[in-house]
């Protein structure tokens, strides 16, 4: 990054500060705003209904010499228009393109309500879209949209929605929304309500979304977010980014906490477009975020400005020569390149699972039932933001797995890998449960074992049933988290399953009931 930029970002983020607060009264006509070169202006956009949306454009110091590309950057949930500062100035100073963050309608100083990914969102898009080529010497044939988080659902939107959008920049967005809060059927803790925290101050919400949100947090029922025309993103926005052959650069964090990377990375294979993925070792959007926010160097936020240089710009700078994916271990080690998601996994290894009390993973063991009291443990799959932080700062935390209650956690270990190995791909666990009442939560943890018992969370993902049938064996399959991780000459691979893990996952298991598991059951690991 550029001296200059450094220079330029400093002063944006005061002007932009003090602005934001002398126009938050009143909204100041458009038109009646200057547009100089080279450095943010905060104005007022109508959007696609006549709705006044905040804004901030960066424009380059020779706005006027000739058209330029155009990249609209929607703020976060819950965050200002200035959330994209740092990047904006990167493109306007270092790589001439006009930048117009803004924030979604019903958001900070932008008028309206929440519209949550729906149509008012995406053509908002598109009415900024209009507004800057009827103003601003920017180029309609040259326009992108780059956000992270919930910028990042808005940019998927708006590109499947207007063809104008050549090319997307989505950091740590979104793919299904019910999958984000209710894994699997499982209610994250407090995520409604953490959700609602980040917002409530700054957001405002219609009828249906505050009754929806209300419900979510009264009965932590995903049924209610399911029902969402807008819930499955990635899906609904695929078949168009496809037909518009729009240019995707994704990045994703592999812990990610909030917005789990497993539904984006599903929907990169499915892209026919130019495309291109970086996951990195984090929790939500540490990764890129401070490329984003701040503007400075990483490798998340470096790629996707040369993305943007090139399919907007037309610059050579050969980024759609190289690999489509980049991969750094969710326990680092430096990126990989791969042609694919599917060219960087590890074939599948099945393990049987013997009796718990026995612990052994990999074991020929036919015929055995054993029940676990339905109770907390140490054996955590995730402490939100905290652990997949600390696994992109090298210290990922480890428990002794000795401290596991095996009356309330069945725990299985495989043989030492005395070469080591990598796990890569999504690990599939299929256990004969006997339910102690209709609804079950199951929570899976893989853990990377050194010699000495410590173990550190590899990947983990819950599932919960309803409607089962108490005291009645019956099948219970599901994935992990996707990942991929290194693991260590001597180290092995351990197993945990339990129905209590109360600091990330709401449990629908009846606490201190008795829950049994039955042979057969095995795990499938992509390992090798």
């Amino acid at each position: 990054m550029s001296t200059r930029s450094l220079r330029v970002i400093g002063a944006s983020l005061l002007l932009s500060a003090m602005l934001a607060v002398s126009v938050a009264g009143s909204v100041v006509p458009a038109a009646a705003v200057p547009f100089p070169g080279g450095q943010a202006t905060t104005v007022f956009i109508p959007g696609a209904d006549g709705v006044a949306l905040n804004a901030i454009i960066t424009a380059p110091p020779n706005l006027a010499a000739h058209r330029n590309a155009l990249v609209i950057q929607p703020s976060g949930w819950g965050m200002p228009a200035m959330g994209s500062i740092g990047s904006a100035v990167r493109l306007a100073v270092e790589h001439g393109m006009v930048s117009i963050q803004y924030t979604a309608r019903g958001m900070y100083l932008s008028h309206g309500e929440v519209d949550l990914f729906g149509s008012k969102d995406a053509a908002d898009v598109s009415a900024i879209i209009d507004w800057a080529v009827s103003r601003l010497n920017v180029d309609p044939n040259r326009v992108g949209v780059a956000g992270g988080s919930y910028g990042a659902g808005m940019g998927l939107v708006a590109a499947a929605h207007d063809p104008r959008i050549k090319a997307v920049v989505v950091d740590s967005p979104p793919g299904e929304l019910a999958a984000a809060l209710a894994p699997n059927d499982t209610p994250k803790t407090a995520g409604p309500v953490a959700l609602a925290a980040a917002g409530v101050a700054t957001n405002r919400f219609g009828v249906g979304l505050t009754r929806m949100g209300l419900g979510l947090i009264g009965t932590n029922d995903p049924a209610l977010i399911k029902a969402l025309p807008q819930n499955r993103i990635a899906d609904n926005t695929l078949p168009r980014l496809n037909a518009h052959r729009t240019a995707v650069f994704m990045a994703h964090d592999w812990q990610d906490s909030l917005l789990p990377p497993g539904p984006m990375i599903a929907m990169f294979d499915r892209l026919t477009g130019p495309k291109m993925l970086v996951m990195s070792p984090g929790d939500h959007s540490t990764a890129g975020g401070a490329g984003q926010v701040v503007g400075w160097p990483n490798p998340v936020w470096d790629s996707a400005l040369r993305w943007l240089d090139h399919y907007l710009n037309g610059v050579d700078n050969g980024i759609d020569r190289e690999p489509k994916v980049r991969i750094e271990p969710a326990n680092r080690g430096g990126y990989e390149s791969y042609s694919s998601v599917a060219a960087s996994e590890r074939p599948r290894r099945a393990y049987a699972l013997s009796r718990p009390s026995a612990g052994v993973l990999g074991a020929d063991d036919r015929s055995w039932t054993q029940q676990l009291r339905s109770a907390p443990t140490i054996a955590i799959a995730a402490v939100p933001y905290v652990t997949g932080t600390a696994a992109q700062l090298g210290v990922a935390p480890s428990i002794p797995l000795t401290g596991v209650d095996r009356g309330a956690a069945a725990v299985w270990h495989s043989a030492p890998f005395p070469a080591g190995a990598r796990v890569s791909g999504t690990t599939r666990v299929a256990l004969t449960v006997v339910p102690p009442a209709r609804d079950l939560t199951l929570i899976g943890i893989l853990y990377d074992e050194d010699e000495a018992g410590n173990a550190t969370v590899i990947t983990q993902f819950p599932i919960t049933r309803h409607g089962l049938t108490p005291g009645a064996p019956t099948r219970v399959s599901w994935e992990l988290a996707r990942t991929m991780w290194n693991l260590p000459p001597g180290h092995r691979l351990a197993l945990t399953v339990s129905s209590q893990d109360p600091i990330p996952y709401v449990s629908a298991t009846p606490l201190g009931a008795a829950v049994g598991i039955a042979a057969p059951s095995h795990v499938d690991i992509p390992v090798g």
